[in-house]
Formats: structure tokens, sequence, C-alpha cells
């Protein structure tokens, strides 16, 4: 997107406005109301659109909603006075100190060639927010996803009729440019000495797009997709380091349903969804642990609200299929070994309102419950082990543990982690050493990766496998400091000697935390599915409200064949 149009345009936009402004009645009460800058979510440099966004607001409620606007200096000095950021909690205090009715605020997100507009407005009255959401399948669309935010706020908030030609948008796909990039994947293999299956083999089609869901305010730790509430379509559920939520995805918006609080004590590191007691509806786990021990809780659906199945169990979880066991519940405990995870991986059952140990699982005891996923990766009837070991290296073990293969480059990296050090119980003495007196020991942070997903995405009988690959601002040892600021998903197959990348989403401007697929936990229709990935975007350096937002991106793909080509 060049700047010099998107600036040429924007300038347009405001200066027709600015002449056909309604002129209102001078008897009528103007409601007052104070713009905020927008944050801009974008890799390059966008700033142009902080002030612009919010010329473009100004005009349009003026001339649609009759609105009073408060002098941008005041709100821009007040701003300035609160340390150029608000927190959630600190906008109804701002709205209040500006002598605003209406306070409006929000940020602009850049994916490709598109743009989202996540926009919410304050009222004073009701002290509370509403959202509103708009999008941009390229710049040309710009003015129009802009027009139909402001009427949204026009006729929600202020009661104005919306006239027929600014009609509601909603939001199709797709709203970016295809997001697969990678050669297609049997020359790929043909060119690498590869086997893949000749002219007739499946791959997974580049020509999809995807499509972007509304802007939500909180720091993502993890994300899942599973039929929560048993309507038989598709709920996500996203998570920050205390809250889990669940949203219904309607018209590319999450609108929550239902959410559950963690103690403070506990940070929760990964939620999943399956369907293990098979009524219909996919409960989701919950592991979670402090510095000491793990606490994990098990929630389900009953109809209004969200019930506990299980809490504070003492085993880090997740859903795991295994062959010969189908897809059980299984758990890891805390081994007291100097490591905050390891030792056997169960399978567990629960008993009344605790989870208990069914029987071990058959795995390597090199193995971390996060770390790995298992499938039949040449197609010999054989399953094998993927995984991501401490170092971010992917590796391919045989089910009795030997290795097979290990990448060069680094997978699967996040922010989350087990253990830590904690500080209430660290000594005091100056004559303490961490390593020498082995107490530090005791609360290694272990790294929790992305999740490994293993399905034969493309039907050809031989298992795919999708991961991410977050690029990292510094060296992968430096983990407590590290930065993610582009990342993308990826497909890989085994190539006879090793996996081998085969299609990739183009880079994604954030941090890639999670992802899904819709069917892992839903039937979708034949050769079709939907990957979720779950990012924490990348804002500018002045944001308008502290604390980080997230977003969904959905990527639907179908496989192909030559002969759908002809």
């Amino acid at each position: 997107m060049k700047k010099s149009v998107m600036q040429s345009i924007l300038f347009l936009c405001c200066l027709v406005l600015l002449q056909s402004f309604a002129v209102v009645n001078a008897s009528e009460k103007q409601a007052e109301m104070a713009f905020l800058p927008f944050t801009v979510n974008s890799a390059k440099d966008l700033s142009y659109l902080r002030e612009g966004m919010r010329e473009m607001l100004i005009s349009r409620l003026s001339a649609e909603a009759g609105i009073a606007v408060v002098d941008k200096a005041a709100v821009d000095a007040a701003l300035k006075v609160a340390g150029g950021s608000l927190t959630a909690d600190k906008v109804a205090a701002f709205a209040k100190k500006v002598g605003a009715e209406y306070l409006m605020y929000g940020s602009v997100t850049v994916l490709g060639v598109g743009m989202s507009f996540d926009a919410k407005v304050y009222s004073a009255a009701e002290n509370k927010s509403q959202t509103f959401y708009a999008t941009a399948a390229s710049e040309g669309e710009v003015m129009k996803a802009i027009d139909s935010l402001s009427w949204d706020v026009a006729a929600e908030v202020f009661g104005k009729k919306r006239p027929q030609q600014y009609a509601a948008v909603r939001a199709q796909e797709p709203v970016a440019a295809s997001p697969y990039e990678t050669a297609h994947p049997d020359r790929t293999y043909m060119k690498s000495g590869g086997y893949y299956g000749g002219a007739s083999s499946k791959w997974i089609d580049g020509g999809q797009r995807f499509v972007k869901a509304s802007n939500i305010d909180l720091s993502l730790e993890a994300i899942a997709v599973g039929d929560v509430d048993g309507d038989g379509s598709p709920d996500v559920v996203m998570a920050d380091r205390q809250n889990v939520m669940v949203y219904h995805l309607n018209n590319n918006r999450l609108n929550e349903i239902a959410r559950t609080t963690l103690p403070a004590r506990y940070k929760i590191h990964a939620v999943n969804v399956a369907d293990l007691n098979n009524n219909g509806k996919s409960e989701i786990y919950i592991s979670a642990a402090d510095t000491s021990m793990p606490g994990s809780w098990g929630m389900e659906w009953n109809g209004t609200e969200l019930t506990t199945l299980f809490e504070q169990a003492r085993f880090y979880i997740r859903p795991l299929m295994v062959p010969g066991y189908g897809t059980i519940l299984g758990g890891q405990k805390f081994p007291k070994n100097g490591k905050a995870i390891g030792g056997p991986i169960y399978s567990l059952i629960q008993d009344g309102d605790k989870l208990v140990i069914d029987q071990p699982l058959p795995l390597p005891d090199t193995l971390v419950l996060f770390n790995f996923a298992i499938g039949d990766l040449d197609g010999d009837g054989d399953w094998e082990i993927v995984v991501l070991d401490e170092l971010s290296k992917l590796r391919v073990m045989e089910s009795g543990g030997k290795m097979l293969w290990k990448s060069q480059e680094y997978y699967g990296q996040t922010k989350r982690f087990v253990g830590g050090e904690n500080l209430l119980a660290r000594p005091t003495s100056r004559d303490y050493d961490e390593l020498t007196d082995g107490k530090g020991e005791q609360f290694q942070k272990i790294w929790v990766p992305s999740r490994i997903i293993i399905k034969d995405l493309d039907q050809d009988g031989i298992d795919d496998v999708i991961l991410n690959k977050n690029a990292s601002s510094l060296t992968s040892v430096v983990r407590d400091v590290q930065n993610f600021p582009t990342g993308m998903a990826m497909g890989m197959k085994w190539n006879g000697l090793g996996l081998e990348e085969i299609w990739q989403t183009k880079r994604i401007d954030g941090y890639v935390v999670d992802y899904e697929l819709e069917s892992e936990h839903l039937k979708t229709a034949d050769g079709e599915d939907r990957l979720y990935v779950g990012v924490v975007t990348q804002g500018g350096i002045m944001n308008m409200l502290s604390g980080d937002t997230s977003t969904l991106l959905i990527y639907p793909f179908t496989a192909k064949t030559e002969a759908d080509n002809q």
C-alpha cells in the first residue's frame, strides 16, 4: 500500500465531506463526543493513519449524527498528561475530564493488502462501550468500509436512519490476498529429489484467502476451536493468562457467550477442546500452573453457562491421540527433579469431580506433554512421533524413540512456559548461587511450544504436519526477552529423508500464538477445511490503549489434484 495514494484518498474524502456537512438545528442539543487517535497495527510505518482515521470519523459523524466534537487539542493535551495512553479502566475518567458524553477510540490493522477497523464508543450515561467493526479487502474499499463503520455508530448509538446507499456492508471472504506462496509441492519435491506421489497427487489449493475476525483486547495465550454449545457450528475458545472466553463467530465478529476466570496464582499455558464424554459437546480442557505445581480445569457448557467438571487437578493436561487408544486425556506431573514437567505420560479419567490415572502410555520418557504429536508420516502403517525439542528444533522419531531426522531451522517458538523462579521462595543470602546450591533448578522454565497438528489434509493416505514459524528479533537462546514481530503457519510432508515445507501462509505481521483445525473437532465437507490462527497484533510505537490486541485469522483451503485443473 503506497503511503502517498492513501494520504491522497484520505485528504479528498475529508474535503468532500466537509463541503457536504448538514446544517444542524441550533435549538437541538448536540451530544459532545471526543475522538482519540487510532492505534495502527502494521509492520510498515503507517502512522499517518492515526490522525487520518480520526479526521474521517469526525467528518462523518458530525454530518451523519449531528454530534458536537470536543476540541482535539484539549483531548490530545489530556492524553499527554495521562502518559500518552489509556487503560480500559480509565476511559470513563478520561471522558469526564474532557467533558465528553461519548468517547471514540479504536485500531486499524493492516494485513497484506487489506485492512480491518475496530472501533469502540464509550457512553458516559451508560458507563459502557459498544464495539464496531469493518473490513476492506484492498485500499480501494477503505472508504466504503469507513462509511459502513460510521453509519453503524450513527444508527446504533445515536438512532439515526441509515440511507439506502450506505446499507450495512457484510464482511465477506476473502479480505486479503492469497495466503499461500510456496511453489506447487510436486515441483518442490521433484527438485529436492524427494517423492510426492507423481502427477496425480493432491495438494492444498493456494487460491484460497483468509478472513480476519474482529479484534479482541487481550494478551492471547492460546486458542481452541470446537462445538462447545452443541449447535453443530464451530465456537472459538480464547485464553489469556487467567481467563478463558468462548465466542460465537458471526459474520467475522467474535461475540462472547461465556467466560471463566482462574485463581490469580495460576497461569494458563494451554487450552484444548474435545468431546471425550461423547455427549455431542466439546469440553474445554485448561492446563495451568503456578511456579511450583500444575492446577488444571475441565469445563463444559450446560446450556446457559460453563460448569466445572474438575478443578486444580495436579496434572498438566491435553487431549491426545495415541494409536491403539484413540483420543484420550493425556496428563503429566511435576516431577520435582529440577524441571517443571516430566516423567511418564498418563491416560487420565474422571472419577467424580477428580482426575485420576488410568494407565501410563507407551511413549518415550523423553517426551513432554505439549511438545509432540503422533501420525503415520510415510504411509507404511507404523506411527512416527513429531517432536519440538527444547531448542525449538523439529525432530521425527520412531515409536520406540529412535531419531530419524532433525531440522536445521527453528519452529514453534512461543512466549509460554511452565515453571519459573518462585520469587517468594528465593533465598535472600548473598552467598546463594542457583547453580551450585541447586535451588534455582527447582523452578527451571520449560517453554511450551506451539501445537503440532498431524492430519492427512490432502487426502493422499499420508499424514501432513502443520505448525508455525515465528520470526524472532533475538537469537533463540535469549528466551526471556524474546520478541516475535512476524510469523506464519505452514504445512510439511515427509519426503523419505525428512520433513519438507510444501505450503506456507504469507508473512503475518504479529506474534502467531496458536492455531487449530476446524476438522479436528467438527465434521466438514469433503476436501474442505479451515485453519484458525490466533495472533497478537503488532502495534505502533504510540498505542492508544496500553496492553495487547489479539485477533483471529481463518484460512479456508481445499485438497485438489492435477485433474481438477484440467
